[in-house]
């Protein structure tokens, strides 16, 4: 387990006698803050020797810098471990004050170090200037002055010293001197002089705040105010912004300050090819604000660049359309065909011809085995007469078996019914084959119909390929989305649907929700935003089965949980971070999510009807218009036969009463 660390910055005072300031240390380190290594900056080297003993008679790492020696404070103050850190100063040292001012360049007035300024003889309001801008709340810093025999330890912070906060001093301990002897009395714990219980009251102060309502000639707090504070949604302003903002307001009512707001119309950006940030994150990163009513997406790059107070908003955007039966992307709505495959219909054609050629040959078998083919005759006709009468039998057989194979499969019956036994089993065969297969074929229908939510354009590639009107929420952070994107479904979406111009009475590439809501109510549109924005305005206008229909497509932007940020090492990070854990645990936090996070519409109804569309029925009237024209085809064969047969049948007639009244 890593020991905590105690930063001791010592500035030894020139003429004070040194029992009483080993006295001093010894006891703050030892008895009120509980460290176990020190760091002493001294500009005597006589302090060397009698701090050290001191030290490890008391079990403490030591660690001195002389300073007027060259040095680097961030380096000297660089630790791996996580504790705590104070600091002990005496300005009668000249380079005190560079000290201090480097302290507060480097934010090191935080919560890893504990400074004790020892101040004898020198003021605080000197020691601590209004220049030194990083003495806030989360301070801990002890400063220590002396009267005619006690010393004091006083606690001291400020609201902001950057905000022309006072700084506020609170009694820790006192150092009795009594007959050479020194006797410590602790008037409160340091510790909780040093917690939120006592700092959390910031006496009405003015902190600075920035928020992004992505609209024209809002400038000041009170129309900032005015749009964040309503309930509804206002064009420009997404859903988060309020949401960040109601839990600003937790903020404001716990720790009793107000904010003066600086509006952004957007939230990130940076100016040409520098690393000069725009926006809302440039305001946060240079410290011009300190806090915002905004949360931001997570980026790996911002990590050293912003602190982190709280996490609970999930960011969810889509695609929100309804669907309709000509969106079906797949081709399939309605199809008769759809239930099987391709290779499956080849097949089943495949095994059909078969059996009905099989069918086909045991009939003719059957009539070249039976005994009254034996006896039959033709009188006064040649053979190779009789040969092609027998042919033109077969022939008629052949297509009255192919109908009546189809009928078989379409579960209509047969007549006549064959007599021999083979061509019996042919038949059962069918129609045990078309009952299997008619089972198939309905239960992928009713399949299908049951799972109908799954239709229509589900990826943002399916959207792009569809007959849909695309429009997106007219708000910054898709316009930084097409400008900086690589993603290629965003290239193809953007060459495919948005790069041709609109016609006037259409809805336009950017729009407000309200605009929108009703063209998705139509059909035929999509409408990309944040999803709880969507959701009132579609409850309100949509009936039941409508709301059945909504369809969502993410993909486009990533759901992710924002980030309500601050400047990095903030002197308000650990105090905010704190109390908004607590409004988690309250429930204040889920209160809020609640009401801001609407939920989807439910779907109320039991099913939908989706009608069939002409692309889906096409497949059936194809082959309808088929089986018309084969049947036309096989009607003139039929009769182009006919009609060469009755003419040879009347020339073999002639012919024969030519040749008997020759005889």
């Amino acid at each position: 387990m890593r020991v905590s660390i105690a930063l001791i910055v010592f500035i030894a005072a020139r003429g004070a006698t040194p029992n009483m300031e080993i006295s001093v240390l010894t006891s703050f380190i030892v008895n009120l803050v509980r460290t176990n290594e020190a760091i002493v900056f001294s500009c005597s080297d006589k302090d060397l020797l009698l701090i050290a003993s001191a030290f490890m008679k008391n079990d403490q790492f030591f660690n001195y810098v002389h300073m007027n020696q060259r040095y680097y404070l961030p380096f000297i103050l660089a630790r791996n471990s996580h504790g705590r850190t104070s600091v002990i100063v005496n300005t009668r040292c000249n380079a005190a004050i560079s000290i201090l001012a480097d302290a507060s360049a480097n934010k090191y007035f935080n919560k890893t170090y504990q400074w004790l300024l020892w101040g004898v003889g020198v003021e605080v309001k000197y020691l601590l200037p209004m220049e030194l801008e990083y003495v806030g709340p989360n301070a801990q810093i002890t400063y220590v002055n002396k009267t005619s025999n006690n010393y004091y330890l006083w606690d001291i912070h400020s609201k902001g010293r950057h905000l022309q906060s006072g700084l506020e001093l609170q009694l820790i301990a006192t150092v009795k001197n009594y007959k050479g002897d020194f006797y410590l009395n602790i008037v409160q714990d340091i510790f909780k002089l040093q917690s939120t219980e006592y700092r959390g009251q910031f006496n009405g102060i003015t902190l600075r705040g920035a928020s992004v309502i992505d609209k024209e000639d809002i400038t000041t707090t009170k129309q900032i105010e005015a749009i964040l504070s309503r309930p509804t949604k206002d064009s420009g302003v997404a859903a988060f912004i309020k949401y960040h903002y109601e839990l600003l307001g937790l903020l404001r009512d716990r720790f009793n300050f107000s904010v003066n707001f600086r509006n952004s119309r957007g939230w990130a950006g940076r100016l040409g090819n520098t690393t000069f940030r725009l926006g809302l994150l440039g305001i946060i990163k240079r410290n011009e604000a300190d806090i915002a009513a905004s949360g931001a997406f997570n980026r790996i790059n911002r990590f050293a660049e912003f602190d982190i107070i709280h996490q609970s908003w999930k960011f969810e955007t889509a695609f929100i359309y309804r669907f309709t039966p000509d969106l079906d992307t797949h081709g399939k709505s309605g199809n008769f065909l759809a239930p099987f495959s391709k290779a499956v219909w080849i097949l089943i054609l495949v095994s059909l011809t078969v059996f009905s050629i099989i069918w086909v040959l045991f009939e003719i078998i059957n009539s070249k085995l039976s005994p009254t083919n034996h006896n039959f005759k033709i009188n006064n006709i040649s053979e190779p007469q009789k040969y092609y009468t027998l042919k033109i039998q077969t022939k008629s057989s052949w297509a009255e078996r192919v109908l009546q194979t189809f009928a078989a499969l379409c579960q209509q019956g047969l007549d006549p019914i064959p007599k021999d036994h083979p061509s019996r089993f042919v038949v059962i065969t069918i129609f045990l084959f078309s009952l299997v297969m008619y089972n198939y074929y309905t239960s992928s229908v009713v399949g299908g119909l049951l799972s109908s939510s799954d239709k229509g354009p589900a990826t943002v590639d399916d959207i792009t390929s569809s007959s849909l009107t695309i429009s997106f929420e007219d708000i910054g952070y898709y316009k930084v989305l097409f400008r900086e994107s690589k993603n290629p479904a965003l290239t193809r979406l953007i060459k495919t649907k948005l790069s041709s111009s609109r016609s006037l009475g259409k809805i336009s590439v950017f729009a407000h929700i309200e605009e929108a809501v009703p063209y998705i109510k139509l059909g035929g549109f999509a409408f990309h935003c944040e999803v709880v924005d969507a959701y009132p305005l579609i409850a309100e206008l949509f009936d039941a089965s409508e709301i059945c229909d909504l369809r969502e497509v993410s993909g486009l932007m990533d759901v992710e949980m924002l980030n309500w940020i601050l400047h990095k090492n903030s002197q308000y990070t650990e105090l905010f971070r704190v109390a908004m854990c607590s409004a988690r645990e309250s429930g204040f936090v889920e209160r809020i999510l609640r009401r801001r996070q609407i939920r989807k519409p439910t779907c109320q109804s039991f099913y939908t009807v989706y009608p069939v569309t002409l692309s889906g029925a096409l497949a059936a009237f194809i082959v309808l218009i088929c089986g018309i024209i084969i049947s036309i085809l096989m009607l003139s064969t039929e009769l182009i036969y006919a009609y060469v047969y009755f003419k040879k049948d009347v020339e073999l007639k002639n012919a024969l009463s030519t040749t008997y009244v020759e005889i």
